[in-house]
């Protein structure tokens, strides 16, 4: 199974299983919009989830990309009204448009099994300074557990939060981490 067709698999309930994680949206909403007005890339949006938290948190214009029709097609059944918001169905990896205030991934990163390469590419969508912000609304324990019951080769665990840094510090510098067992949190500006 790809990750496609797992999260098309789960996408009518995607929202149900996660509905605690509001307090780590808005966290982590905060600490990617540094002011009012940015334009956010959402990658690996799902259902949307972030999209409200991150317009409270100042942006003005969200594109939410994902790899899963079935995530895609219910975030854009719950925000198809709102002009401020795009969403994708595409592989991250191959978006080709450059030019975002901010990047946030909640609860992807771990999807993406090569981490340098993904952080490459953040860099390259993002506006000098830009910063990228991935979280999860669990600590580092938790988030491994629940990657190793997915399918094989679908998501790889998650170092220490200070170790996971570590592949960050080319592209970006990190001014944010937090790890603690409600939230895992790394931040950073694009060098």
């Amino acid at each position: 199974m790809d990750i496609g067709a797992y999260f098309d698999s789960v996408a009518s309930f995607w929202d149900d299983d996660f509905s605690e994680a509001k307090p780590a949206r808005i966290v982590a909403a905060a600490a990617s919009i540094p002011r009012g007005g940015a334009c956010v890339l959402d990658i690996g949006c799902g259902s949307g989830s972030m999209f409200l938290d991150l317009l409270e948190a100042g942006a003005c214009e969200i594109e939410g990309v994902d790899i899963s029709k079935g995530m895609t097609d219910v975030a854009r059944e719950k925000y198809n009204f709102d002009p401020r918001i795009h969403v994708v169905q595409e592989d991250f990896l191959a978006h080709g448009q450059p030019g975002y205030d901010v990047l946030t991934a909640f609860n992807s990163y771990q999807h993406f099994l090569q981490p340098r390469v993904f952080l490459e590419k953040a860099r390259n969508l993002l506006h000098p300074g830009g910063r990228l912000t991935v979280s999860f609304p669990y600590g580092r324990e938790r988030m491994n557990i629940l990657s190793a019951i997915l399918p094989p080769g679908l998501a790889r665990g998650l170092l220490p939060a200070q170790e996971e840094a570590v592949f960050w510090r080319e592209p970006f510098e990190i001014d944010c981490i937090c790890a603690n067992d409600g939230l895992y949190l790394i931040s950073g500006r694009a060098r």
